[in-house]
């Protein structure tokens, strides 16, 4: 044993040498050498521990804050900066677009960049995500939305000013809370906006269990600008009649967010509409998820269970 190791026996037998208090105050390399690896034992067992519990969260609430950042931002824009309804509704749809791409790169290699409580839900049910993970996941995708919101009228409150004089409008002209909150249009009644959101969001759940299947043609690198260029398109293809939430986090977040702005009414606009695209794109997600796993999983699954010759021979057809 080193003296390193053992100075209080020396100091307790009477050996107190020269030497060996040198060794209390100057350890040897060896010593130096297990003393690292015990700190280095200790942070393994509590530091970098806790580190591995709670950075998917945190991952999920930069992302989330990040993509609804952007959107939120292209959305205020566009409502401020220009009165060309068609180019705002495009740029606007690719604003949201890129926000998810840049959340998904922000989450992707420690969350999986969920992002959205009804794809975390799907994974739940589908891809083997914890479900004791599903409860944080909800409230980090819902935190990061609300700050991300919050980070956006800080960028625009200067620039809104001088559009509403002052006055935050929830709809009119100068109506502005849509940014934040999605609201469906005047002619679209509640039933309808529910049927709208819930097939969005299964079909933008079942095309991320598209792009993310191993089995089919994973995007891998590109899965961030596939996941953001789905999100531009279901936008511009069915998003019109409700706004395109797809996703409760980012509706309910910013909708809070508003509400200190824009007042309570931001939550019972419309018909109350506020429980529209939260509930409907929990529903829908899981559906989408479902149709995906059980008609084409299933089908490549049985592909890869066959002998290697019979697999083939389908596969060269």
């Amino acid at each position: 044993m080193s003296s390193y190791a053992s100075p209080s026996r020396a100091i307790s037998e009477g050996k107190t040498s020269r030497s060996s208090l040198l060794s209390r105050s100057t350890p040897s390399k060896a010593g130096e050498e297990i003393e690292y690896a015990d700190q280095r034992a200790m942070k393994d067992t509590f530091i970098n521990r806790l580190r591995m519990f709670v950075s998917p969260y945190f991952a999920e609430f930069f992302g989330t804050a990040v993509f609804v950042l952007v959107g939120c931002g292209s959305n205020l824009t566009y409502a401020v900066m220009t009165s060309n309804s068609e180019s705002a509704w495009l740029s606007a749809a690719l604003g949201w677009g890129i926000g998810l791409m840049l959340g998904v790169f922000v989450a992707g290699g420690v969350s999986g960049a969920m992002l959205n409580p009804a794809v975390a839900l799907a994974f739940a049910a589908f891809r083997g995500l914890p479900w004791i993970q599903v409860p944080f996941y909800f409230l980090a995708e819902f935190a990061g939305a609300f700050v991300g919101a919050l980070l956006a009228y800080a960028c625009f409150a200067h620039s809104l000013d001088p559009f509403d004089g002052y006055n935050r409008q929830i709809s009119g002209p100068f109506g502005t809370a849509g940014a934040f909150g999605n609201f469906a249009r005047p002619f679209i009644g509640n039933g309808a906006a529910f049927l709208s959101e819930s097939v969005g969001t299964g079909l933008l759940v079942l095309g991320v269990f598209a792009i993310t299947d191993a089995n089919n043609f994973p995007a891998r690198s590109c899965t961030p600008i596939a996941i953001g260029l789905l999100l531009t398109g279901l936008a511009i293809g069915i998003g019109y009649p409700t706004g395109y939430s797809f996703n409760p986090a980012r509706d309910l977040g910013p909708r809070c967010a508003a509400a200190i702005w824009y007042g309570a009414r931001v939550f019972t606009a419309h018909g109350s509409y506020t429980w529209v695209p939260v509930a409907a794109p929990l529903a829908g997600g899981p559906i989408g998820a479902l149709l995906y796993e059980f008609f084409i999983v299933s089908k490549r699954t049985k592909l890869d269970d066959m002998p290697e010759d019979e697999r083939r021979a389908i596969e060269l057809d």
